[in-house]
């Protein structure tokens, strides 16, 4: 796949008016492709690291002083709360934990149901694991925040075959966020407003 390629797999159909959920590991480009989307379309864009950041606390040290699963579980309510508010349609960006709590658990199943309460796009830069893998890990190394190379391996890998399988549509591509996001939106027929 060249870095134009874009690998667009569409599970299920749009429902216009659906809120659009871009699902993924940390580092595939989920908030950039966010703000792309809602920028063409002229829809609110929620991201869910972000909102936490500014209502809860920053994530990093907020996990470092209350420990991963109080984060997942107030970043799980959090996400409740703001599509429950929401308007229809929008963009909803989430966290990169946001469908790693193990399956059939709690926190899982209610994140799916939210899942299933907008139109799901999983993101992905490769099919590839290994290159997937290298691609996200070099982005995670340069964002500043500490993160070592093994266990940004170790948690990609992880997550990769979850999100490879979650969403209604699957979108794998290193393409410039405009065209990644001029992709989804031809596939399901949007056209940004005039």
């Amino acid at each position: 796949m060249d870095s134009a390629a874009i690998h667009l797999e569409m599970r299920r159909a749009w429902r216009p008016g659906k809120r659009l959920m871009l699902l993924g590991p940390g580092g595939v480009g989920k908030s950039t492709l966010g703000r792309a989307l809602a920028q063409e379309l002229d829809w609110p864009l929620i991201d869910l690291d972000l909102e936490f950041c500014e209502r809860i606390g920053v994530i990093g040290p907020f996990i470092a002083a209350h420990g991963y699963e109080r984060y997942r579980a107030d970043n799980l309510a959090l996400a409740e709360q703001l599509l429950g508010d929401a308007p229809e349609p929008g963009i909803f960006v989430t966290a990169s934990g946001f469908l790693v709590a193990p399956p059939g658990s709690d926190d899982r199943i209610r994140a799916e149901r939210l899942v299933a309460t907008c139109y799901g796009v999983a993101l992905l830069p490769s099919l590839d694991l290994e290159r997937a893998t290298s691609i996200v890990v070099a982005r995670q190394l340069t964002r500043g925040f500490g993160l070592e190379r093994q266990s940004e391996e170790r948690k990609f890998r992880q997550r990769f075959a979850i999100y490879r399988e979650s969403g209604d549509m699957l979108v794998c591509s290193v393409a410039r966020p405009e065209t990644i996001a001029a992709g989804v939106l031809g596939r399901l027929g949007l056209v940004a407003p005039a």
